[in-house]
């Protein structure tokens, strides 16, 4: 009953944050006398007109970029993390590197990648993977550092082998951050991807609105931007359910007085 009421209450947030920005949207429509910012009807429309055909097709491309470099960092990012923030030895030795590299703008790295696994997806997943790379090292990091030192200490006195310290210490108290770090950069992967997708592709929701742009066709445009906010609120969303079925602990906190 309480998990109703819960999922209830998000239901009604999401409804009212899309009527908030419908409303703005609208608004700024009616400043710009819908020339430049066609309102929020006629994309809606038009959007529901080209995802079956055209923009599906540009939305499964950015999906998959995103999928495949979410894949790659988590599976590196984040052991890399775990043990550096492990071994202080090892944190003495990285960290002045990933200090440096770590505000570098990744995008930067853009024609570097080009240059050298060409024009096609490898580049643009690699130039999102090293956002998110970052982004998911220095939180799991961190987090690994905050674990109390007891924790593991009375699970090697009941027994626990290093694999047993990992699994039953260190992901539970990691998994929030992670997916905290997760939310974070995918914002930030989105955007890097957007402009990766002007260059060297004719698929992906970033070419698809320059392109549209170049046309002066705005209602196209802000059709596909329509769908990369669909496309964020997605994985958002996807992002959210991972957390409530890792952490479900967290719900029920949440929940007492």
């Amino acid at each position: 009953m309480l998990r109703k009421h819960l999922a209830r209450g998000r239901l009604f947030g999401l409804a009212c944050g899309i009527a908030a920005v419908l409303a703005v949207w609208w608004c700024l429509s009616l400043l710009g006398a819908g020339q430049f910012v066609p309102g929020p009807g006629p994309v809606i429309l038009r959007f529901l007109t080209l995802f079956p055909r055209s923009l599906a097709l540009h939305a499964g491309a950015s999906l998959g970029r995103i999928a495949a470099a979410l894949a790659l960092s988590l599976a590196t990012a984040a052991p890399a993390g775990m043990a550096i923030g492990r071994n202080r030895r090892l944190d003495r030795a990285l960290a002045p590197v990933i200090y440096i590299l770590y505000p570098v703008p990744k995008i930067a790295l853009l024609p570097v990648l080009m240059l050298v696994f060409g024009l096609g997806d490898p580049s643009k997943v690699l130039v999102v993977f090293f956002v998110l790379f970052f982004q998911i090292l220095v939180t799991v990091r961190d987090a690994t550092r905050e674990v109390p030192p007891q924790f593991l200490v009375s699970l090697r006195s009941l027994g626990g082998k290093r694999r047993h310290a990992v699994r039953y210490v260190l992901l539970p108290a990691l998994t929030p951050a992670l997916l905290s770090s997760l939310r974070i950069g995918t914002g930030t992967a989105l955007a890097v991807l957007f402009f990766s997708e002007t260059f060297g592709t004719s698929t992906g929701l970033g070419w698809f609105v320059m392109e549209s742009w170049m046309r002066i066709s705005y209602t196209d445009m802000f059709a596909g931007i329509l769908c990369l906010g669909l496309l964020g609120l997605v994985l958002f969303l996807a992002i959210d359910f991972l957390q409530r079925g890792l952490c479900r602990w967290q719900d029920t906190d949440s929940t007492r007085p």
